[in-house]
């Protein structure tokens, strides 16, 4: 069985985003989904989890796994049903300037929380909007692979503060 994913082209760039559940669900193991999001192109992983649920889900080998595949790791921990808060914050201060080197260099860069949607679809959002894409494009970009993406309501709230 194959590990899901979906890609988004990032308008004005030749890098795209691939949404997926959390490596290691849907029936595959996190090595078997990390080949086929590298087999898709994968360049980079943002993973959104924090450390206590990717531990509930049997993913703490993902930075080791990422490393041996050559495949960037990015811990950008958002909580379920949460919005990003400080420790969001500090990792995107290091992550952020890179994520977008990559895409700028048509590189595609997976990203996920457990399920692909939520935090997924979120963050996926705000990188569009940090690229001047209009925040409701970015929202129509994001909804048009995860529909039920950016509907709660502190998601919502958040994604308001940026882009116009």
């Amino acid at each position: 069985m194959s590990h899901p994913y979906d890609i988004l082209d990032v308008p004005g760039s030749t890098g795209q985003l691939i949404f997926t559940p959390c490596p290691g669900s849907k029936g595959t193991s996190v090595d078997e989904a990390l080949a086929t999001l590298q087999a898709a192109g994968a360049d980079a992983l943002i993973t959104l989890m924090p450390a206590e649920e990717l531990a509930r889900n049997e993913a703490t080998q993902l930075p080791q796994l990422c490393s041996e595949r050559d495949l960037e790791w990015f811990h950008l921990p958002v909580a379920d049903e949460q919005v990003p808060l400080a420790d969001f914050d500090r990792a995107w201060e290091g992550a952020g300037a890179r994520i977008h080197e990559l895409l700028d260099a048509g590189k595609r860069v997976a990203i996920h929380c457990k399920g692909g949607s939520g935090r997924t679809g979120l963050i996926a959002a705000r990188i569009l909007i940090d690229r001047e894409v209009p925040r409701a494009t970015a929202i129509a970009c994001v909804q048009a692979l995860r529909p039920k993406a950016i509907q709660h309501p502190a998601h919502v709230g958040w994604i308001e503060r940026f882009g116009a």
